[in-house]
This record gives C-alpha cells, sequence and structure tokens, in this order.
C-alpha cells in the first residue's frame, strides 16, 4: 500500500504538514494492513491513518445508526441503497449524494464513538469489525469544534 511510491509523492511537502491516509481494510491481509500502520509511524511526515473495517461505507452506515454487526462489502451497499437511506443503488452513485449525510455528522461521530477510541492500537484496529476511526479526526480536519 505504502511502497508505491506513496513517500516519493510527498517530497514537496515540509514535514510540519499533517497527512491524513485514508483507507479500508477491503482485501489487504493484516500483515499489509500492521506494515502500512507501522511505517506511517516511522515516517519523516505527520501521517494520521483514517481506518475502516470492512469499507468505508461503515462510517457513512453510522450517519444514520449505531453499527454493531458485522457487515460486508456488498451487504452495506445493500443496505445503504434502501430506503431509509439513499433510496437508490448506492453503489452506482456511491459519493454523489453526499449533501444527505451533512446534518447527520453528529449522529455518526456519537455512532463511531461506541467503536472507537484515540488510544486503539493497529493490532486491535484491524481485527474490529464494524471499526471506523474517522470520527476521531473531524475537528482536526475542518477546525470545527460543532456539526
Amino acid at each position: 500500500m505504502f511502497r508505491n511510491g506513496f513517500v516519493a509523492r510527498c517530497a514537496k511537502l515540509n514535514k510540519q504538514d499533517k497527512i491524513y491516509l485514508v483507507f479500508d481494510h477491503d482485501k489487504h491481509t493484516p500483515q499489509e494492513l500492521l506494515e502500512c500502520f507501522d511505517q506511517a509511524k516511522k515516517s519523516r511526515y505527520d501521517i494520521t491513518i483514517l481506518f475502516s473495517n470492512i469499507c468505508f461505507e461503515v462510517w457513512i452506515l453510522m450517519h444514520f445508526e449505531p453499527v454493531t454487526a458485522a457487515y460486508t462489502r456488498k451487504q452495506l451497499f445493500a443496505k445503504l441503497s434502501g430506503e431509509k437511506y439513499f433510496n437508490e443503488e448506492y453503489s452506482r452513485n456511491k459519493g454523489q449524494k453526499i449533501n444527505i449525510l451533512c446534518d447527520r455528522i453528529s449522529t455518526a461521530v456519537k455512532n463511531a464513538n461506541r467503536n472507537s477510541s484515540p488510544s486503539d492500537e493497529s493490532t486491535k484496529i484491524i481485527k474490529k469489525d464494524p471499526y471506523t476511526n474517522v470520527n476521531l479526526y473531524l475537528k482536526d480536519i475542518f477546525q470545527m469544534e460543532q456539526y
């Protein structure tokens, strides 16, 4: 994941710049995931990993409800396509209707706070399902206290 020239592409960044690396578990092996976390920690740059297990859509679903059960990517997409959520095929419009999530950010943060903590270690994070830590960094990224 990290090997494909990521650090080389960051060459124009200053060491004090903050980098947020967003990815999900997908089909990566635990070894690959741990290697990515390790390389981010060892980097000369200030890299924070925003990680979701099994996929980023677990964070999207948290905008609507608490997520306490593990889902497959296919199950998450099907659920998000439902009437209570996006009410159309989510996979076709992925990211297109993001505006409907804006008023639900505080709900997503509350729901995600049940599953994540700033003290979570990478070895535990990759095993937690469902899991996302996007909620932990929104204030830093958007420099806002309230959503």
